[in-house]
């Protein structure tokens, strides 16, 4: 347990303020950030995807850096956005809970990169900063239309276009895609149902597959925008002075991956372009979290860090792929229409989850209760038709209690945590929970000042308010 305590406070003191290094780049790179809404982090060409075509994604793959093993703190879309642009875990932005906005006094690292003289824009979606005196914050703003989802580029070039050309510029370029609903727009070569990869904890029904289908589709066109901004960036010959990042807020929109703590729920693509530091088509196999990319963006551009960051810098990855910057990552589930109270603890080996309400169910998330794929799943659940390891959203009481090992179960099917052989593990993780929620300041609450349900868990239906 000695291992534990020394890697936690090795991370908290590599976290502190400190000065740039003298070795970083001399000239400030633009920054761009590409957050896809719901993409699971298997759903792209170069992460092995053997039909979705992302050739635009994958072209900076080759051309930067892969992460392996990047999560994000949450997997529910305020809450983990949120935690991105401030470089704090969700319990500390004052936005823990879905469709919460931060509170105006909240640092953003996109602050500080304006303060010395970086434009900033925020064009697309602004879940979490909603809040009017901090989307102020940003030079420029432009948000999307839901019923327009094909229209996200556009909002991407006219940001480009209009901003003062004697800047630097950081821009977050929040897609909309593919988030639910589906069947929005126009696609020339819509996916066919039939080439689509059911994973195993879902239901392989019709139902199922038209809806990853269309999901599959959505996917696409995200892509597809990405490489329109490559083409103005190449035009403006810019490109290789831009740092570029692709990834994703959470996990796909199904159920047992969007607001799971586990790895389908948190696992993130996580692709850095920047020739002027990384080499082409490196890959690292080291641990980061989204906490981490506001002190990284900082020291890329010659900035102090922001105050309350509690991330690492991933520039020693950057420059070494074997580097590691931290032995532990760390997330949270709190409320996404339905009350809830998770942590986990996640390495290179496993995943540990502990739950503080086992005697509910852990529900699918909200929206895809309402389609037929899942109404499917539930009839044959009431129908003692379903595998049992599909079984998992509809099952309570629920184990205080998860373990997964990976990547010898990366679906995170097999729980390990009442194994003897496991026991070691499995306090090691606990142990390095608990310290690091002391060292945030997160605890449970208790149970009656949890946020409450707002649909029912197993139907997805409404709960009627009481007169």
């Amino acid at each position: 347990m000695k291992n534990v305590i020394y890697s936690l406070a090795t991370l908290c003191s590599v976290a502190a303020p400190h000065a740039v290094k003298a070795d970083a780049p001399v000239q400030k790179p633009n920054i761009l950030v590409f957050i896809a809404d719901d993409l699971g982090w298997e759903e792209i060409g170069a992460y092995g995807h053997p039909t979705i075509h992302t050739p635009n994604i994958d072209w900076l793959a080759r051309n930067g850096m892969r992460f392996n093993n990047f999560y994000l703190t949450a997997s529910s879309s305020s809450p983990s956005r949120c935690s991105i642009l401030t470089g704090m875990y969700p319990s500390a932005t004052g936005a823990p809970n879905l469709h919460e906005n931060m509170p105006e006094h909240i640092n953003l690292f996109p602050d500080r990169l304006h303060d010395k003289g970086y434009y900033t824009m925020l064009v697309g979606k602004t879940h979490g900063t909603n809040n009017p005196k901090v989307k102020a914050r940003f030079d420029y703003g432009k948000f999307i239309d839901w019923s327009k989802p094909w229209t996200m580029v556009d909002l991407w070039k006219e940001a480009l276009h209009q901003r003062p050309k004697d800047k630097p510029f950081f821009m977050f370029a929040a897609s909309i895609d593919p988030h639910r609903p589906y069947k929005q727009g126009h696609f020339e070569h819509p996916f066919d149902p039939k080439d689509v990869i059911v994973p195993p904890y879902l239901q392989d029904s019709p139902e199922m597959r038209e809806e990853l289908a269309d999901y599959y589709d959505e996917i696409e066109r995200f892509d597809n925008h990405i490489g329109q901004v490559l083409d103005v960036l190449r035009e403006e010959g810019i490109l290789e002075n831009t740092v570029i990042i692709v990834m994703t807020d959470n996990g796909r929109p199904f159920p047992q991956c969007k607001t799971r703590v586990n790895v389908q729920g948190l696992k993130s693509p996580f692709i850095v372009y920047y020739p002027v530091l990384i080499k082409k088509g490196t890959v690292t196999n080291s641990l980061a979290s989204a906490v981490d990319i506001g002190p990284t963006l900082l020291e890329l551009a010659g900035v102090k860090r922001s105050p309350g960051l509690q991330g690492v810098s991933m520039l020693p990855i950057m420059k070494n792929p074997q580097d590691e910057i931290r032995n532990y990552a760390f997330a949270e589930h709190n409320w996404h229409v339905f009350k809830a109270y998770e942590r986990s603890v996640i390495t290179r080996k496993y995943v540990y989850i502990k739950n503080w309400l086992p005697h509910l169910p852990n529900p699918s998330v909200g929206e895809t209760m309402r389609m037929p794929a899942y109404k499917k799943m539930l009839d044959s659940y009431l129908k003692g038709q379903l595998p049992l390891v599909q079984q998992d959203c509809f099952t309570a009481p629920r184990r205080a209690e998860e373990l997964y090992e990976i990547p010898d179960d990366i679906h995170c099917t097999k729980n390990l945590a009442g194994k003897k052989q496991k026991k070691r593990a499995v306090e090691e993780l606990r142990m390095a929970l608990d310290i690091w929620q002391q060292s945030v300041g997160d605890h449970f609450p208790g149970e009656t000042n949890l946020k409450k349900d707002i649909s029912d868990r197993l139907t997805g239906e409404k709960i009627k308010e009481e007169m």
